[in-house]
């Protein structure tokens, strides 16, 4: 159960490589009730990663201890199935034994993404493991028990646990309920309010399965201002077969893409600048070539959102991105009245500050961070060092070019999600000022 723990922790990590293996595309798994006499179907689950599924509690019958599900070549018994949603989506747990399901999980949906009823529909299925889509007619925005749901209009009836899905086969939803007027209507979960089901279920296992809280025996994570130390000192290394090198992995659960340092002899610890309020995953695993996945045995670390920085009596006077090209007040570059791709991929972009604080001394050193939230989800962070100064306490202004930065390579090399990006500084580990804006294609 600490792999699942673990697993459930990375979810948006391991998802966003899913469909890579299988030779068949995703789809529904059907779940069971498991008697003396055989299997009962009880209705359809969603696989959402590797030995994790999503159904509707309503789907099984009251008492039931024993589930099974049926991944496309054979049945899986259930570990746990844990209720969560007020009630609304089952997460169940199941062994994979080390083997891929025939049936992969289905990819969810970018944070963010807006729906047309257009390129929807709805996926059921029924106890004779038949499969059919359900055509959307309607999608409405509904809050409801607290939870952000959709309100859907179907061409026909659905089983509750049905996902909503994108006509290229991503996850948008799950059915919940049946709504009480109207014909074919139901109540749909959202990927957000999914997302937050599966972090109560992990809660959930973490208070009640003692294994679970615990990471690899002898590494440590500590946390300074932001500074966060991994320790591997007091760990039994893992055996490195030939061909193979160590690495040390830290993912940020939200983020598509792993950040890894090879573990050479007398390395014993590193140390990082995370960002606040994000969840991280980390430990040591062999690979043959750059890893390209988290390893089987992880700490998860919290990181505490960050304090508004008054240290100093600090005051942000502009933090904001700029033209290196265009000339501002002084020496620095001017701000731009919009941001568009065009200037993020010409190198000519830089990120502007300017602040004041009250320090009369020579220097001291606070750890500094700048962070690129992209409308995916993904964070990208770009580390450095800050200095008050007491010579310029007045007037600190400075600019760094985003190439120097490094925040924009992958967005470069993969493209730019459309919607609303947050450039955010922390200053020993403190929040210093951020800024919003909407890219502009």
């Amino acid at each position: 159960m600490r792999k699942l723990f673990a697993l459930l922790a990375a979810l948006v990590l391991l998802t966003a490589a899913v469909c890579a293996a299988g030779e068949s595309g995703p789809d529904l798994y059907d779940l069971y009730t498991v008697a003396e006499t055989g299997e009962v179907w009880a209705g359809i689950a969603v696989p959402i990663m590797e030995g994790v599924a999503a159904g509707s509690p309503a789907s099984v019958p009251e008492n039931s201890r024993n589930l099974a599900v049926w991944d496309g070549s054979v049945f899986r018994p259930v570990s746990m199935g844990l209720v969560t949603g007020n009630g609304k989506l089952l997460v169940l747990l199941y062994d994979t034994d080390g083997e891929k399901p025939a049936i992969p999980e289905y990819p969810f949906i970018a944070a963010g993404t807006v729906l047309e009823v257009q390129d929807l529909l709805v996926r059921t299925g029924d106890r004779m493991k038949s499969r059919i889509n359900r055509e959307v007619y309607d999608a409405a925005a509904l809050s409801w028990q607290g939870m952000d749901c959709l309100l859907l209009t179907l061409s026909g009836d659905a089983e509750p646990g049905s996902p909503l899905l994108t006509k290229d086969g991503k996850l948008a939803g799950i059915i919940a309920a049946e709504y009480a007027e109207g014909d074919y209507r139901y109540v749909a979960l959202t990927v957000d309010t999914i997302y937050g089901c599966i972090q109560e279920a992990a809660a959930l296992l973490e208070g009640t399965e003692e294994e679970i809280s615990a990471g690899p025996e002898g590494y440590t994570v500590t946390i300074d201002a932001g500074l966060v130390t991994f320790d591997w000192s007091g760990m039994q290394l893992p055996e490195v077969p030939e061909g193979k090198k160590l690495y040390h992995i830290v993912a940020d659960a939200d983020n598509s893409y792993l950040n890894y340092t090879e573990v050479t002899e007398g390395l014993t610890s590193l140390s990082m600048i995370l960002t606040p309020g994000r969840t991280y995953v980390s430990g040591l695993e062999a690979f043959a070539g750059a890893p390209d996945n988290v390893p089987q045995n992880y700490e998860v670390t919290q990181m505490p959102e960050a304090e508004p920085l008054t240290d100093h009596q600090f005051e942000s006077r502009e933090f904001d991105i700029a033209d290196l090209t265009a000339k501002g007040e002084g020496d620095m570059p001017a701000p731009v009245s919009e941001v568009t791709e065009a200037l993020l991929r010409s190198g000519n972009a830089c990120i502007n500050s300017v602040s004041a604080y009250d320090y009369t001394g020579s220097y001291e050193e606070a750890t500094m961070l700048i962070s690129l939230t992209a409308p995916d989800g993904s964070d990208y962070r770009y580390e450095s060092v800050w200095y008050y100064d007491g010579s310029i306490r007045e007037n600190d202004a400075w600019y760094v070019s985003f190439t120097d930065s490094g925040l924009l390579e992958m967005l470069n090399e993969n493209g730019y999600p459309e919607g609303g990006y947050v450039l955010t500084l922390y200053i020993g580990g403190k929040l210093a000022d951020s800024y919003t804006f909407t890219l502009i294609k």
